[in-house]
């Protein structure tokens, strides 16, 4: 006569595993929406922030000399002595690559005056 117990056990084992992977499978499927929600919402609070910047105390130019590009640099500002980018941060945020070349080329020297004409023809 077979025996069934192992086979029973067996079958209620997996039955265990495949509830908990479905459990897990859940579980970091919950976690990436959460992870990507609050990602989004620290993006949009940063666009927030970059916007308001030169009104907010501690911007150390005067507001109506900043020009606003957003991309890749937030801010040109046009004042007597000079011409300063300015990229606003917020929380942990990092320049980006293209950010952090731009930043290198001003530090070495390397921004240029051009002046394009376009003729009216």
């Amino acid at each position: 006569m077979i025996d069934y117990v192992p086979y029973a056990l067996l079958a209620v084992c997996l039955y265990i595993l495949l509830k908990t992977k479905r459990a897990y499978d859940n579980e970091v499927e919950q976690r990436k929406k959460l992870f990507s929600q609050k990602k989004s919402t620290e993006v949009r609070t940063g666009h927030i922030v970059e916007k308001f910047a030169p009104f907010l105390e501690g911007f150390p130019h005067d507001p109506s000399s900043a020009v606003f590009l957003g991309q890749p640099i937030d801010y040109i500002v046009f004042e007597d002595d000079g011409v300063t980018f300015s990229e606003i941060k917020s929380g942990k945020a990092q320049l980006s690559k293209k950010q952090r070349l731009i930043r290198d080329h001003i530090k070495e020297g390397r921004v240029f005056w051009e002046e394009i004409r376009v003729d009216d023809k």
